[in-house]
């Protein structure tokens, strides 16, 4: 008989794992298939992983440089049986927003870059390090700077812009909306695009 791993009075090695912080939310389509939501911990930035029914993939933001937030968007990803990010939403070039698509991009090629063009900001809060590398990687790529009203080719979700570049779609939306809209300034915060998704099945 084999003696089980820590027995004869020996203690087990119980170091535990690094953790991954990963808050997944499924939507259930019409038969086995499912719009997948990660929502990943980037502590401070934003990565929100949305995975289609057909199996395309939507990234909003890529988190801080370095391994820790990579790693927990590759988790995520892996989890999903994401391979690639087929469409790359940065809200914004602030670090903890942007400053992980370079090391994501070596793991997770980046197949569709988007975004809402130039930066509006002049001060340190986006410095010009943190986009040098993303924008290395959009003029090697497929680039896309959107507008209220287009919509992002997912196949099995209707993805639409709602805001981008200070400006928003007519006042024909929820009250909701309007209402964030009137309160915008001309800042970072109202240049971020804004999208609404709809998983329609495959």
């Amino acid at each position: 008989m084999r003696t089980p791993p820590g027995a004869g009075g020996r203690s087990r090695d119980k170091r535990r794992r690094p953790r991954t912080s990963i808050c997944r939310r499924r939507a259930q389509t019409r038969g086995a298939r499912t719009l997948d939501i990660y929502v990943v911990d980037v502590e401070g930035g934003n990565a929100t992983l949305f995975v289609a029914p057909s199996g395309e993939s939507v990234l909003i933001d890529a988190g801080n440089p370095g391994s820790r937030d990579t790693d927990r968007i590759v988790a995520a990803a892996r989890d999903a049986g994401v391979t690639k990010i087929d469409h790359l939403i940065v809200t914004h070039y602030h670090v903890d927003h942007v400053g992980g698509v370079g090391e994501l991009n070596a793991l997770l090629p980046i197949r569709h870059f988007i975004d809402h063009g130039p930066s509006v900001e002049t001060n340190a809060s986006a410095p010009e390090a943190s986009q040098k590398t993303y924008r290395e990687l959009v003029d090697r790529g497929r680039h896309t700077v959107v507008k209220p009203g287009d919509k992002i080719p997912v196949k099995g979700l209707d993805v639409e812009v709602m805001r981008a570049e200070h400006h928003g779609l007519p006042p024909k939306r929820p009250r909701s909306l309007r209402a964030a809209r009137n309160r915008c300034t001309r800042t970072v915060d109202s240049f971020r695009p804004v999208i609404m998704l709809t998983s329609r099945g495959v």
